[in-house]
């Protein structure tokens, strides 16, 4: 019925509730003391059930929980941010496509490190949708149409990607790509 998981968030969260009940529990118990243990509980008692304060006080209690939670969690699971190298980091002899194909990375402005950045990880349609978002006049500037030629090679579209190479060699002859055409992978 319910994953390991789950049930041990429900352990926990059952235990909290009834941690919170138990505390309010022995309050409500010590106004029955004698003495002046007995008023002490009764004040607090009186403070605890007051209208505002019961409010804010749950309020409060509940942050602290959820921040404290927070803490454990990221404690336990580690920290959610990663660091991802880039590619002016890497060692000179790596096989980076960047490094053989595209222009300097610092020349590249954000959308298109986006477009890069996807074909990288082989996410083809994103980088396509990435590209469909460009206007229209972008589409023919040497950067972006060595990510237009990345993109036609590894969708299979062979032709397109030698018509815009051409295209590329004519627009910027010393491009990269433009003087060292990537070699072509075997066929299956």
């Amino acid at each position: 019925m319910f994953s390991a998981g789950q049930k041990r968030s429900l352990l926990v969260g059952f235990g909290i509730i009834l941690a919170a009940a138990s505390f309010i529990a022995l309050i409500w118990m010590g106004m029955f003391l004698p003495g002046f243990a007995g008023e002490v509980f009764r004040k607090i008692a009186g403070l605890m059930w007051t209208p505002v304060i019961l409010d804010v006080s749950l309020f409060l209690l509940g942050i602290i929980l959820i921040l404290w939670l927070n803490i454990a969690i990221r404690a336990r699971e580690g920290e959610e941010y990663v660091s991802i190298e880039l590619a002016e980091n890497l060692p000179a002899a790596s096989p980076s496509l960047s490094s053989r194909e595209q222009a300097d990375p610092r020349d590249l402005e954000p959308g298109l490190c986006a477009i890069e950045g996807a074909l990288k990880v082989d996410d083809l349609s994103e980088a396509t949708t990435l590209l469909y978002e460009l206007p229209a006049d972008r589409l023919e500037e040497p950067g972006v149409l060595a990510l237009r030629i990345e993109l036609s090679r590894r969708k299979g579209h062979d032709k397109k990607a030698a018509a815009l190479l051409e295209q590329l060699r004519v627009k910027s002859p010393h491009h990269p790509v433009s003087l060292h055409p990537p070699q072509e992978s075997p066929g299956p």
